[in-house]
């Protein structure tokens, strides 16, 4: 590895402008930005004529699920999807084994990813009503946000489900300044829909809809927030499907409360009637919602009420997907989706319905305010860290599962046409990934703890 880089004839993008000029990056962050900057004599230069370079997209929202479903030991496989895709930085979410539910769970998870990791990382915590002692530290360590599911979640990291846990766990969270991002779906609905349907007999692809319906998930949103307004919390709601839970979200806002909605590309490509065709292939929790609100979710997007947009990205082994052909039930819910999310996002930008300089906010400068990362990351600035996304908007290319770096080999958006490509993702002034394939070995990696951590590892 050279001792920097010179990024020259490209067209920065920040949410504030788009310009030509060069980047000088050295020891890992950004030395200089202006036209026609000279080359260090042991710099490497990347010629950008014809690209424009954005701040390194960061996946607020990754599921490595190692080891699981089709994952190993550790972060190859995941972060090399990532970073082909165009991430710098993703940010894991505590769902592996062991689950990350103490400070010792947590340094190991960090040391792991330091030798296996292809992107830089940070890592949220995770809740169960036994563990709230635990989270402080976790936080002092430099843990960006604890995770909390209200429904079950068939692991150690149980579900926070009954009033006086939630209650308890956010008032926690807000005690030491710490913020909370939510899965939100209602246990108590959730089992008595799955009980309606099996009484019946259904094991239908529409029976999935009907299961996880948009009734599960808003009275789950309308309670976290009424918890968050009482305790003084700050919460994120992750992958929002519908406008109505956005709204909920907003009024929340308008009463003081400090909430923040997350979505996710299937939620603005997919629709349930993909559930109803396709089955088990396209099932996550909760699942997507009909045509109106994905078209009403991209400009919810576009118009900045949606704050940061997080891949969601779960690789399951296309074996346990099959096992839902002939009941959708018995299929693996989540989808391989970090490789697709820059390319699917920029074909937005090329149908006019996201601008250059939202794209920018949306995938990096946002989740990077949220949670504790900036200006390190997200941003294109002097002293920030060297990490950028380099795209080339004018090409357009076909989704193709074999032809994706990931192992799982499938995607949800398997034929689709898209006008934007990743051309080559640089980290910490490393050139990590060109033209969709990884070119560094993992364990180049840094962990990345919240800015203003106590006791940060």
């Amino acid at each position: 590895m050279t001792d920097g880089i010179l990024i020259r004839g490209g067209t920065i993008v920040t949410p504030e402008a788009v310009y030509e000029a060069d980047i000088t990056v050295r020891d890992g962050v950004i030395a200089a930005i202006g036209r026609d900057l000279p080359a260090d004599p042991d710099s490497a230069v990347f010629d950008a004529t014809g690209l424009h370079i954005l701040p390194g997209m960061i996946d607020p929202h990754s599921h490595l699920w190692e080891p699981g479903f089709i994952s190993d030991d550790d972060f190859r496989d995941s972060t090399a999807s990532a970073v082909a895709g165009g991430v710098t930085t993703i940010i894991e979410m505590p769902l592996t084994t062991p689950e990350v539910l103490d400070l010792e769970i947590f340094r190991q998870k960090a040391e792991l990813g330091r030798r296996t990791s292809h992107t830089d990382f940070a890592l949220h915590g995770g809740v169960r009503p036994s563990n709230l002692g635990d989270l402080e530290a976790m936080w002092d360590a430099g843990a960006t946000a604890f995770k909390i599911f209200t429904c079950d979640t068939g692991c150690a990291m149980h579900g926070v489900i009954d009033d006086a846990d939630l209650r308890d766990a956010l008032a926690t969270i807000a005690g030491f300044g710490g913020i909370a991002t939510f899965h939100a779906e209602n246990d108590e609905l959730l089992i008595a829909n799955r009980k309606r349907l099996d009484a019946v007999g259904r094991t239908d692809n529409a029976a999935f809809n009907e299961w996880r319906d948009e009734t599960v998930e808003l009275e789950a949103i309308n309670r976290i927030l009424f918890y968050a307004g009482r305790t003084g919390a700050r919460v994120n709601i992750v992958h929002v499907t519908s406008p109505a839970g956005v709204a909920l979200v907003q009024r929340a806002r308008s009463e003081g409360i400090d909430a923040t909605a997350e979505t996710c590309p299937h939620y603005l490509y997919l629709t349930d009637q993909d559930i109803e065709t396709r089955g088990a292939w396209v099932t996550c929790s909760p699942p997507m919602r009909g045509p109106d609100a994905r078209d009403a979710m991209r400009r919810l997007v576009a118009d900045g009420t949606i704050m940061t947009v997080g891949s969601d990205h779960g690789p399951v082994d296309p074996e346990l997907k099959r096992r839902g052909g002939n009941n959708v039930f018995a299929g693996q819910p989540g989808m391989p989706a970090n490789e697709t999310m820059a390319p699917l996002m920029l074909d937005l930008v090329a149908r006019g319905e996201l601008t250059l300089g939202r794209l920018a906010e949306v995938m990096s400068e946002a989740p990077a305010r949220l949670y504790g990362l900036y200006p390190r990351k997200g941003a294109i600035r002097g002293g920030s860290d060297g990490d950028f996304t380099l795209v080339d908007l004018n090409a357009t290319w076909t989704i193709r599962g074999a032809e994706l770096v990931g192992r799982a080999g499938w995607t949800p958006y398997e034929d689709e046409t898209v006008t934007g490509r990743v051309a080559a993702t640089i980290i910490r002034g490393r050139i990590a990934a060109r033209d969709g394939r990884p070119v560094a070995e993992p364990g180049q990696a840094a962990f990345i703890p919240r800015i203003g951590a106590s006791n940060a590892l």
